[in-house]
C-alpha cells in the first residue's frame, strides 16, 4: 500500500512493488514506529489528493479477500497486528467510497451549475415574452 510514497519501499519505474522479500520490506518500513505511523496517517491525505495509485489498492485484493485477514483473528497473534488489519480493511474502504462516490459529487455540481444557467436564461426568456405580450395586448387594444 506505501509503494510510490514511502521512499524506503522499492518500486519499479512503474510505481509497482519490486521486492523479493516483502516481509523484509514491510519491517524496514515499521522500524521507527513514529514515522511509519505518520506515514499512514498520511494516507488519507494521499488518497483525497490522488497521489497514490490504485495498483496500490489492486494489490491488496487477495490479502483482503482472505477470510483469515479480520482485525478478530489477527489480534489473537498481536493487537498491533490486529489493529493495522482493521486500518487496512477501513482505508481501503475509504479509497473505494473516494473513486466511487467523488465523480459523482462532481457531476452532481456540474449538473447543478448547468440548471442553474439554465433556469437563468429561462427567467430571462420569460421576462421578454412576458414584455412581448403586454406589447402585442397594446396593439390587439
Amino acid at each position: 500500500m506505501l509503494a510510490g510514497i514511502d521512499p524506503i519501499v522499492p518500486v519499479d519505474k512503474n510505481g509497482k512493488l519490486k521486492t523479493e522479500n516483502t516481509w523484509k520490506t514491510a519491517l524496514s518500513t515499521m522500524a521507527k514506529p513514529e514515522g511509519f505511523m505518520e506515514m499512514l496517517n498520511s494516507l488519507k491525505g494521499h488518497i483525497d489528493n490522488d497521489t497514490i495509485k490504485a495498483q496500490n489498492f489492486r494489490a491488496n485484493k487477495a490479502t483482503l479477500a482472505d477470510e483469515n485477514f479480520t482485525p478478530e483473528i489477527i489480534m489473537n497473534k498481536s493487537s498491533a497486528a490486529g489493529g493495522l488489519c482493521d486500518f487496512i480493511i477501513n482505508i481501503t474502504m475509504y479509497y473505494e467510497v473516494v473513486v466511487t462516490v467523488e465523480p459523482k459529487k462532481l457531476a452532481v455540481a456540474k449538473a447543478q451549475a448547468e440548471l442553474a444557467a439554465a433556469n437563468e436564461k429561462k427567467a430571462q426568456v420569460d421576462e421578454l415574452v412576458a414584455k412581448l405580450n403586454a406589447a402585442l395586448q397594446i396593439l390587439m387594444d
